[in-house]
């Protein structure tokens, strides 16, 4: 029944930034009462502190050095301080005075064990936590492990001065402890040097109860995104039964997405899908497994509809187990915006599809298509001006075999005619994305791969350096020949290449500020320099300019060029940003008698930012005082003021 282990302390510090969240998911995991009459709950997406005087403090990952979320258990220390647990162990402290988190232990989590919500007691300098199948002892005070004994089917921990009692459902255990002694106890672990009783000999009060507020997200998870490069974005979420749309940096109420005449709602639950559309007007496209292709236009805060097609174009599958059903799993905005290309599964071959903005469908099957069902697609304006098509085809619904086939059509004559067959080797894709070069990338579930033009086939990358696998659930590219993908077991990655056959891999979980690690989908506003992480929490978007365009800086009625946090503290914060400069700037950072004291060009600017940790070019922080940034391009020139303050 017991088996002991002393666990080695790892602690690291993170401190994420640049990083809001939206959340509607209010469950509260566990409550305490600090001695300053302070409640602290704890949620999936992180905690909040509701002070004596009602006033709010949200803490998520990615502030407050915050670097772990799922918490599943509160300790209220004397003195004020607050330590919070997560699922997986994860021991986080904050100290009354300080604004910010520090990770103390995280050696819990190399267990992959989850703790039991809210079952943990505080015994003088001792944390008890149990988790599934063990209990271990945390010395808080030391900032150490003590002991973790193996034990199942914990359902309750009691203690009352030097006693402990647990309750394994079909037995209870008790044992006295000396607590401040603990280290000493060397038959802590031997089941002998317990007893069994009857049952725990007291009742314990009910936590205080707590209500949160500012949840305001309109949708519990969200399983797909799009954004424009004119600011608005779609979020497609729940059980792919609801919408909502953002419109200057706010999001709008949920509405129904099925809002077809089909009469029900479909399949879409059971199937991840790709199909939403966004044009830089705001109107938008669905395509849904059962009620086909689903167009709304821009209002705010609820998109009406503005039609909906199924039966005719596309048409109905015929395939028994789906009779009757129009499925519709790609859809992509058209490269001039004046429409949507769809792609349709269809008895016999799949089809292909354009709605124009008249709301004027054509759909057209090929004979000579490499399947009946068709789901992710691409499609781009070649340099004669004609439009690509690229269609992910599987064998059936269920496969994961498959290919790709590819078509091009005129602009102005929908008419797609088949150029050219692969048969893939390896899983067919799930999403599809054109790097900045051109190149056309694509992901399935497992691999990362891109079309080599030259020798007219798919490859992956032969090296990829830093990517530690996972379910992969998206694709998309930025505007500095970035990729990004989204997993739905390990968070997201980036990667920038030196060549497509090579990758660099940059890994995105908790602790670097995403909410969740069970992200559905990845989207890109490469104007404002956003990434959009759909999850199982709600939304995540991290601010970069690393994936945005920086093309009219410094120029015309371009963005003025601003240093923030200004003043700069180097005590408070870690470095301060020139922003909106153009990416073929030299740049400056002067002294106040003109003295240049740093340096910066070329690869430093990517994104038409700079960032300045206050030191100079010896590596050594620069004293208090008045500096000048100098921004110039050969054509345009940029000039600025940082105070440096201690």
């Amino acid at each position: 029944m017991f088996r002991i282990f002393f666990l080695i302390i790892a602690a690291i510090f993170v401190c994420a930034k640049d990083w809001a969240h939206y959340t509607r998911q209010n469950e509260v995991r566990d409550v305490v009462l600090t001695e300053n009459g302070a409640l602290w709950a704890a949620f999936a997406w992180g905690l909040q502190e509701r002070l004596a005087n009602k006033t709010e403090n949200t803490y998520m990952p990615g502030s407050n050095n915050l670097a772990a979320a799922e918490f599943f258990q509160l300790f209220a220390l004397p003195g004020g301080d607050i330590i919070a647990v997560s699922k997986n162990g994860i021991l986080v402290r904050k100290n009354k005075n300080s604004q910010n988190f520090e990770i103390i232990n995280n050696a819990f989590a190399e267990k992959k064990r989850n703790l039991l919500q809210g079952l943990g007691k505080r015994a003088e300098n001792i944390l008890i936590l149990p988790f599934e199948g063990a209990i271990a002892f945390y010395d808080y005070e030391q900032n150490r492990p003590v002991i973790t004994i193996e034990i199942s089917d914990i359902k309750r921990v009691a203690v009352r001065n030097d006693t402990i009692w647990l309750d394994l459902d079909t037995e209870v255990l008790v044992r006295k402890i000396d607590w401040k002694k603990i280290y000493d106890d060397r038959f802590l672990a031997d089941p002998s040097s317990w007893k069994k009783t009857d049952k725990i000999p007291f009742e314990e009060g009910a936590k205080p109860s707590y209500v949160p507020n500012n949840l305001s997200f309109p949708l519990e998870k969200v399983k797909t995104i799009a954004v424009s490069n004119s600011g608005y974005a779609v979020a497609w979420g729940n059980e792919y039964d609801y919408l909502s749309r953002m419109q200057n940096d706010r999001w709008g109420e949920a509405f129904w997405a099925n809002q077809s005449s089909w009469g029900y709602f479909g399949d879409q639950k059971n199937y991840s899908t790709k199909s939403l559309a966004l044009l830089p007007n705001g109107n938008f496209a669905i395509g849904i497994f059962g009620p086909g292709l689903v167009t709304f236009n821009s209002e705010f805060p609820v998109a009406q509809l503005t039609g909906s097609f199924y039966n005719s174009c596309p048409t109905e599958w015929s395939n028994t187990a789906d009779a009757g059903w129009t499925i519709v799993q790609g859809v992509v905005p058209a490269p001039n915006n004046l429409g949507y290309f769809f792609s349709y599964p269809s008895e016999g071959k799949y089809g292909l599809g354009f709605l124009n903005n008249n709301a004027i469908p054509e759909c057209k099957k090929s004979t000579e298509a490499s399947s009946s069902i068709a789901s992710s697609i691409i499609v781009r304006t070649n340099e004669s001006r004609d439009l690509e098509i690229y269609v992910a085809w599987k064998r059936s619904f269920e496969t994961k075999a498959g290919g790709i086939d590819f078509y091009q059509t005129p602009q102005n004559n929908f008419s797609p005619s088949l150029q050219q067959k692969w048969p893939l080797t390896f899983e067919v894709p799930i999403d599809f994305a054109f790097d900045s070069k051109g190149i056309l990338w694509a992901v399935s579930s497992a691999e990362i791969f891109y079309l080599d033009k030259n020798a007219n086939e798919w490859k992956e990358p032969s090296y990829i350096r830093g990517f530690g696998g996972g379910i992969i659930s998206g694709l998309e590219a930025d505007a500095q020949n970035g990729l990004w993908i989204s997993t739905l077991d390990k968070g997201a990655y980036s990667f920038s290449q030196n060549s497509p056959d090579t990758l660099i891999a940059k890994q995105y979980k908790i602790k670097d500020g995403l909410l969740s690690e069970n992200v559905y989908d990845i989207a890109i506003d490469t104007i404002r320099g956003r990434v959009y992480f759909a999850h199982d929490l709600g939304l995540s978007i991290y601010s970069t300019p690393l994936v945005r365009s920086a093309a009219g800086y410094m120029q015309g009625d371009a963005r003025k060029p601003i240093a923030y946090p200004n003043p700069f503290r180097p005590k408070e914060h870690s470095s301060v940003k020139i922003d909106y400069i153009s990416e073929k700037s030299s740049v400056y950072i002067l002294d106040s008698s003109g003295k240049r004291i740093r340096f910066f060009k070329g690869a430093d600017l990517r994104g038409g930012a700079v960032v300045w940790d206050g030191k100079n070019e010896s590596g050594k922080l620069v004293a208090p005082g008045l500096y000048y940034y100098i921004a110039a391009d050969g054509k345009n020139t940029a000039k600025g003021k940082i105070l440096v303050e201690r």
